[in-house]
């Protein structure tokens, strides 16, 4: 029989540690919570939270953790949130690769960082470089600062405030500048903007 117990309808913690590296820690708070393999794979369902000593929080309806392999899934209605980067990710599924701290998802997600809205089809977000990559009519929106981005492919460097597009890409600014290039890279805080392809730019 496989080695396994349910239990229904409480909210339970469960502090899950890998022994050789005391940074791989994960906290299960959910409602219903299956443990099968001896221990080795945790199934939590009907929505929960999992945090760790590194400051991510994810929500989510369905969670799958395989201990050994040290690899976090969790579907429906996912909320990842950095509190030390001050991020959150928006998507219907995720992987998370804790070993690598990398996050991805490949259906439809949106980002927000502050002011800025990041939306697209799949993405990837590298935890310890604050590299979020993302794919798939990409679209970047920040009203504050009256910008727009649109690109099959786009990277953000948070911690250089910088997104970096690669093939065709339309951004524009102020609501009067745009600006059609490829392979472009834009600068927050300079808002300076700048291709080394050939570009158009139209001027309202």
């Amino acid at each position: 029989m496989i080695n396994r117990f349910i239990i229904i309808s409480l909210i339970i913690l469960i502090k899950i540690v890998q022994p050789a590296q005391a940074k791989q820690v994960f906290n299960f708070d959910v409602t219903e919570i299956e443990i099968l393999n001896d221990g080795n794979l945790f199934k939590g369902i009907k929505r929960g939270t999992v945090t760790t000593d590194d400051g991510i929080i994810l929500t989510a309806d369905n969670f799958e953790y395989n201990k050994i392999l040290n690899i976090l899934q969790a579907s429906g209605n996912v909320i990842v949130e950095d509190t030390i980067k001050n991020i959150q990710i928006f998507s219907e599924n995720i992987v998370y690769l804790k070993n690598q701290e990398i996050i991805f998802g490949k259906k439809g997600f949106k980002a927000i960082d502050g002011d800025t809205i990041i939306k697209g089809n799949e993405f990837e977000y590298k935890k310890i470089y604050e590299i979020l990559n993302a794919k798939g009519k990409v679209e970047i929106n920040n009203k504050k600062d009256d910008y727009q981005i649109y690109s099959e492919d786009i990277s953000y460097f948070k911690s250089d405030e910088k997104f970096v597009t690669k093939g065709e890409t339309i951004a524009i600014v102020q609501s009067v500048y745009d600006f059609n290039s490829e392979d472009v890279t834009f600068l927050k805080k300079e808002m300076k903007l700048f291709s080394s392809k050939k570009s158009t730019l139209f001027d309202d």
